[in-house]
């Protein structure tokens, strides 16, 4: 099962790297996600932007998108597509990293290695999202106010 942050990465990277580039407009990435590698709608790969944006993999410098992680590094799995998972407004896993972020010193990118660490831990017997919070309480995050909503994505999907 591929991890969801190793999934954004893959995403984030391949317009990056099929365009031979370090920086792209907004607009060449939607593209380039929406019209080259024919993944998703432009409004797919509007709210996958914005995703990227809010989990810090992609920065905004002189109007300009660049990776803030090394692309070189991240070796795409063949034939890879992304889930349409990845198009969803603010998920739990979402809300729990930014809630994370903004109560202690890390960085998101810790914060997405953190769970992924938790969830090979428990041996990906669960969700992403409970991996989170149990690194949130780990951390010693107050997230009471998340548990109907993880609780109702792992019960419903």
């Amino acid at each position: 099962m591929m991890k969801e942050m190793d999934e954004l990465a893959f995403a984030v990277a391949s317009p990056f790297k099929k365009n031979s580039a370090s920086s792209l407009s907004m607009k060449d990435f939607d593209f380039s996600l929406s019209f080259d590698l024919k993944w998703m709608s432009p409004d797919e790969a509007s709210k996958l932007r914005e995703r990227a944006i809010r989990s810090k993999l992609l920065v905004i410098e002189d109007g300009m998108l660049r990776p803030d992680f090394n692309i070189d590094s991240v070796d795409i799995p063949h034939g890879f597509k992304p889930s349409p998972a990845l198009f969803k407004d603010d998920s739990a896993l979402e809300y729990i990293m930014a809630h994370i972020a903004s109560s202690t010193s890390l960085e998101m990118r810790e914060i997405a290695v953190r769970i992924n660490s938790k969830q090979e831990e428990l041996s990906e017997l669960v969700d992403i999202e409970a991996a989170a919070i149990l690194v949130a309480r780990e951390l010693g995050c107050d997230i009471e106010s998340i548990y109907q909503k993880v609780y109702d994505k792992i019960i419903h999907g």
